[in-house]
């Protein structure tokens, strides 16, 4: 009886094991294609955000000569820049995309602070820079396409077959590309 028992058990620990290995072979192809298609799609989208950015910088170097260098906002956007530049230079898609996410975010604070501000909106310089910014953003094809590869890959990391793939493989999420914050 106790044979026959651990023969069971072996047979079982096979089938979950051969389940286990069958189940990575066919799920991690896709996963590794959906985050290629991903990550392709993040690089054409580095150059036009680096210029972009530096643009952004222009702004906030206006922003700041226009007496707003000791805001939070000038603070905070200008470390959202350096890790965006940090970020960039890793060529971490993931880590340039919340990196850029940030951007967006502390650039809507720079612009709400310009425009709602009677003597920052009236800085001809400061409002050319920003309005300079807004007119950079990349082309909306471009962060559409990247965002569509996106909810694919993230759709199949969560699947129920490809999240425990994804899990012990190591696909990590990819975040959206937000543009204004």
């Amino acid at each position: 009886m106790w044979r026959r028992l651990r023969w069971i058990l072996l047979a079982l620990i096979v089938v979950v094991v051969g389940g286990a290995v069958a189940l990575a072979v066919v799920e991690r192809p896709k996963l590794e294609d959906d985050r290629d298609a991903v990550d392709a799609r993040w690089s054409t989208l580095r150059p036009p955000l680096d210029d972009r950015y530096d643009l952004l910088a222009d702004a906030l170097t206006a922003f700041a000569a226009a007496g707003g260098g000791d805001r939070a906002v000038t603070k905070e956007l200008g470390a959202a820049l350096s890790a965006w530049t940090t970020a960039s230079r890793a060529k971490e898609p993931a880590e340039e995309v919340e990196a850029a996410n940030r951007v967006e975010a502390q650039a809507t604070r720079l612009r709400t602070n310009v425009l709602g501000s009677p003597r920052l909106s009236k800085e001809q310089a400061l409002i050319a820079a920003v309005t300079a910014f807004d007119g950079s953003a990349p082309a909306a094809a471009l962060v559409e396409a990247y965002n569509r590869n996106v909810v694919r890959y993230q759709e199949e990391r969560r699947s129920t077959l490809g999240a425990p793939v994804a899990r012990i493989l190591g696909y990590d999420e990819r975040p959206v590309l937000v543009l204004g914050g």
